[in-house]
């Protein structure tokens, strides 16, 4: 292994992100942007529930089904190889969304919604589809939160959801949380300046979002694609588990086939 990857390998370890460049990538990047163009036009697409939603961007889910591009991408050989190199186990996409613009979403962390036991087998790949703008909303991430405690609903005293709308009440709750361990917690909260073909992954349990945009006008494209691993045992749902009860809902995980 070279020093520039155990670099990385070892930055991801204490920060719990990285920041990597795609060695070749642009045309791939173009293939997709074109696909989602074409996706949207047609007005054929699925989207991201609503409760996630914080503008009216759309948020696109399961282009790998319509875009072989953007299908290639969840399975790029640099990021399946820097996260089996960290995680020791093979990593398994299941999830790719596309953003056009800023989602506007408070920090949160992933493993809210994708609980896995073993604990935190879990990750994610947020790739520049165009060059950044500062103004636009960029992701920003809290060095060292991974290393936070599993987040459960009831240590904040809310029951486990029973409904679609006690998830969005609970959820934006646990937003309110987030906000103030930050705040108590003085975390340094970094905007990392992506170029077109950076990838930025991080941990399952990282605080991550895009709280502050200036110009919801300005384009932010990107491909979001959420792993598991192959040496997990469980799947679950954290809003209708409680893991302190060991009490879980399992969650059907239909991975992207490689072929």
């Amino acid at each position: 292994m070279n020093e520039e990857i155990q670099f990385q390998l070892d930055k991801f370890d204490e920060d719990g992100y990285v920041v990597i460049r795609l060695n070749g990538a642009n045309e791939l990047i173009d293939t997709i942007n074109c696909d989602v163009d074409q996706l949207i036009e047609s007005g054929n697409y699925k989207t991201n529930s609503k409760i996630y939603s914080y503008n009216n961007s759309p948020r696109i889910v399961e282009s790998w089904k319509y875009s072989v591009a953007a299908k290639n991408l969840a399975f790029n050989e640099q990021i399946t190889d820097f996260l089996s190199s960290y995680y020791q186990a093979v990593p398994r996409p299941f999830s790719t969304i596309n953003f056009l613009r800023s989602t506007e979403q408070p920090l949160h962390s992933d493993y809210v919604h994708f609980g896995t036991i073993p604990q935190f087998r879990l990750a994610a790949v947020w790739v520049a589809l165009e060059d950044i703008d500062y103004r636009s909303g960029p992701i920003q991430v809290v060095a060292g939160s991974h290393r936070m405690s599993e987040f459960t609903y009831s240590q904040i005293g809310l029951p486990v959801a029973r409904s679609l709308g006690d998830i969005k009440r609970h959820y934006e709750i646990y937003e309110n949380w987030v906000r103030s361990e930050v705040s108590n917690l003085k975390s340094q909260i970094i905007t990392p300046n992506l170029q077109k073909g950076d990838a930025i992954i991080w941990q399952a349990n990282l605080l991550h979002g895009s709280p502050d945009c200036l110009d919801n006008g300005i384009s932010r494209k990107s491909q979001v694609i959420h792993y598991h691993f192959d040496d997990t045992e469980v799947f679950y749902n954290p809003s209708f588990s409680d893991p302190i009860k060991e009490k879980y809902v399992l969650r059907d995980v239909k991975f992207i086939p490689s072929a």
